[in-house]
Parts: structure tokens; C-alpha cells; sequence
């Protein structure tokens, strides 16, 4: 199943650093769509293991993330406008 991740860290020392984890964490496991927006490709039994990783990575009470689950049927309809995503690492890595 496609996974959208979005993300919004405050602008500080702090959360500059909590942004590159997250940034590598999720470079690790999809694609970077656009600067904080990241489509993960993972069987949903496991997007539980990824939440965790997540969860120890930002601070809940400043940054703000967001998970979008995309059904197949979802996927077909998906509209892409402008230019393309910059791929960082190759194709979606699947687990």
C-alpha cells in the first residue's frame, strides 16, 4: 500500500535537526515527492513499525506530521501537475 508522509518542524536549531533525522529516516524507506512530502511504499501491517520510528525521531508537542494511506483505486485517479518529483535514490523500495 502507498503511504503519503507530510511534515512541518518549526523553524529553530531544534527542529532543524529533527527535520534532516526524519528527512533520512523516510529517504530510507520511499520516495521525496517534494521538500517535506514522502510516498512510502509498505505493506500496511507495517506502517505500526514505521509510526514508532517516527514517533522517536520528532518532539509531539511542536512538529507535525501527517500519514495518508492511498488505495490502489486511489492511486490510478492521483493527479501530477507541474514538473516531475526529483527521485533521490531510485525506484520505491518495497518491503
Amino acid at each position: 500500500m502507498l503511504h503519503i508522509v507530510s511534515y512541518d518542524f518549526p523553524s529553530s536549531p531544534a527542529g532543524d535537526k529533527r527535520r534532516a533525522r526524519l528527512a533520512k529516516l523516510l529517504t530510507g524507506l520511499g520516495l521525496r515527492v517534494q521538500y517535506s512530502v514522502f510516498e512510502l511504499e509498505i505493506p500496511s501491517e507495517r506502517i505500526e513499525e514505521v509510526c514508532s520510528q517516527i514517533r522517536d525521531r520528532i518532539d509531539a508537542h511542536e512538529d507535525s506530521v501527517r500519514i495518508y494511506p492511498i488505495c490502489s483505486a486511489c492511486i490510478e485517479r492521483t493527479e501530477r501537475l507541474g514538473r516531475e518529483a526529483v527521485i533521490e535514490h531510485g525506484p520505491l523500495l518495497l518491503w
